[in-house]
């Protein structure tokens, strides 16, 4: 994953916040329910700047600060996330993406039933390892 430095603008904000968690532009589209081309578009700065719906669906979906996103004031997280994305124990903050090689989008597309499959596998597993 590259890094992006620079942060003046709405467009690098986005790809800098979808960058630290491990996302491409699919997965944050599945995240926040946006198309995956009005992304791009906000990322290549195509588009200025989301409406206030749009905004509001991306940070909740990057868990930052709406301030911080739209405009660059302020911290990029809100306040009480511990100033860790995905900050464990905070159920209304749900962790970062944690796998490499399943990209989120490829899991939402999963049935429920796949996903609890998933699940028991993984709790059986861990479980397993004495954890």
């Amino acid at each position: 994953m590259s890094r992006v430095d620079r942060l003046d603008t709405f467009s690098h904000r986005l790809r800098n916040a979808r960058m630290l968690q491990g996302w491409t532009q699919k997965d944050l589209a599945v995240a926040s329910n946006l198309s995956q081309s009005a992304i791009g578009n906000y990322e290549s700065g195509q588009r200025q700047q989301p409406s206030s719906d749009a905004l509001i669906k991306l940070t909740r979906a990057l868990r930052v600060n709406p301030m911080w996103l739209s405009t660059g004031e302020g911290p990029m997280l809100n306040a009480g996330e511990g100033g860790a994305i995905g900050t464990i124990g905070d159920p209304s903050v749900p962790p970062a993406w944690p796998f490499e090689t399943v990209s989120y989008a490829t899991y939402a597309r999963l049935s429920l039933q796949e996903k609890r499959q998933i699940e028991l596998v993984l709790a059986a597993y861990i479980k397993a390892r004495g954890e």
